[in-house]
């Protein structure tokens, strides 16, 4: 083993407690880093999930409904409302409105009619643009009798089968993950809505509202893109009994709490950046000026200049490092526990960042923390022995 290594470990163990200290500032600052990265990708995957989820230029749902939508949007909370049928030709015959496809919400009671709690939605398969895209990257143009879709979250049975009122549905597909509601969604046709509520009288267990094939919760439009939206949403207020929801809204909610969550981690991280160098510096330059002896009779020894300076350097560096890497890892361990908890505890659109994505934020961590702790102490050296420490 190389002299100044040798000599870097044998310091590292003579001075243990002012070592852990030393792996411990950079434990806490790798942790926080790596934690909040991840959660601000994930954050971000999420928003951008539901804005693309969202796929319509505009909904339209019953009046006095449309915060409700944007919850349901937004977070992972299920709810449901109703309005006439008749409102999807209305919309139809808007100028500037290229398809117009309803949907119905049917909320549930909690895990009393399905294999788990689930909002239940039908969907004109024939109109739908929103749902079906997104099903495991194919595209399903129907759903035969018996037939449903699901979400990511939603526990599907080896058979392929999700159960709902004592019968088996076939599960005709899976939708990729979104961090929204649509996680917890199971769709199937409108036209079968009627018969799932006969299923449900036969099996004794009952829904929270009564519906049939005429009730629409919302309607999801597709503009032609000839005119701006602003002037269809115009046009639609003079429809009566509805608000109109745009995508320019959704986005707009999405952005601001994202901008405030990053304004937010960004003031952390920095302030935990100039908390950790300036302990770190002053770390260092404490105990290195209490050295100078110990430096002296190294040189006293035949110890080189230069082996000196990579020695201090290299102590430094492995206690940096060794603070580094296990904060990097406790981060992404505690980031698996706490992506659990969220997606159970909270309504945040929220999803696991990229494996690209991870690797980068956990390999940038520990390189930057690890090379802080020799930077941080490069004016302690200069200061110790500037005649013959440094070239």
């Amino acid at each position: 083993m190389d002299l100044s290594l040798r000599l870097a470990f044998k310091s590292i163990s003579s001075r243990f407690y002012r070592s852990i200290g030393l792996v411990l500032i950079s434990l806490i600052m790798s942790f926080t880093v790596v934690l909040i990265g991840l959660i601000a990708v994930g954050m971000q995957h999420g928003s951008d999930n539901v804005k693309a989820r969202m796929g319509a230029d505009m909904i339209v749902v019953p009046e006095g409904y449309g915060d409700d939508l944007e919850g349901i949007l937004l977070t992972t909370s299920k709810n449901y409302f109703y309005m006439d049928e008749t409102v999807v030709d209305e919309i139809g015959a808007v100028e500037g409105v290229e398809v117009a496809s309803p949907q119905t919400f049917l909320m549930t009671l909690e895990a009393s009619c399905c294999d788990q709690s689930v909002q239940i939605i039908g969907i004109d398969t024939e109109s739908d643009f929103t749902v079906s895209p997104w099903v495991d990257g194919k595209y399903i143009d129907s759903l035969k009798s018996g037939q449903i879709i699901v979400g990511s979250d939603v526990g599907v049975r080896e058979d392929q089968s999700f159960q709902m009122f004592g019968v088996p549905y076939e599960v005709a597909g899976i939708l990729d993950k979104s961090g929204s509601s649509m996680d917890y969604c199971v769709f199937i046709d409108r036209g079968e809505m009627e018969t799932l509520m006969e299923q449900a009288e036969a099996a004794g267990q009952g829904v929270i509202a009564e519906v049939n094939s005429d009730d629409v919760s919302a309607v999801l439009i597709r503009t032609k893109g000839v005119e701006d939206d602003s002037a269809i949403v115009g046009k639609l207020s003079r429809i009566d009994g509805i608000d109109v929801v745009t995508s320019e809204s959704v986005s707009s909610r999405l952005t601001e709490g994202l901008h405030d969550a990053k304004v937010i981690y960004a003031v952390i991280i920095v302030l935990l950046f100039l908390v950790g160098i300036l302990l770190m510096f002053l770390i260092h330059y404490i105990t290195l000026g209490e050295r100078q002896s110990e430096i002296t009779t190294l040189r006293i020894l035949g110890v080189g200049r230069r082996k000196i300076r990579r020695f201090l350097i290299q102590e430094i560096l492995i206690l940096s490092s060794i603070g580094a890497l296990l904060g990097t890892l406790i981060g992404a361990l505690s980031f698996s526990v706490l992506f659990g908890l969220i997606d159970k505890l909270t309504d945040i659109p929220f999803t696991l960042p990229y494996t690209g994505e991870e690797v980068l934020i956990l390999l940038s961590a520990f390189i930057v923390i690890a090379v802080l702790g020799p930077l941080s102490a490069s004016y302690g050296i200069r200061k110790l022995c500037p005649e013959y420490v440094l070239e």
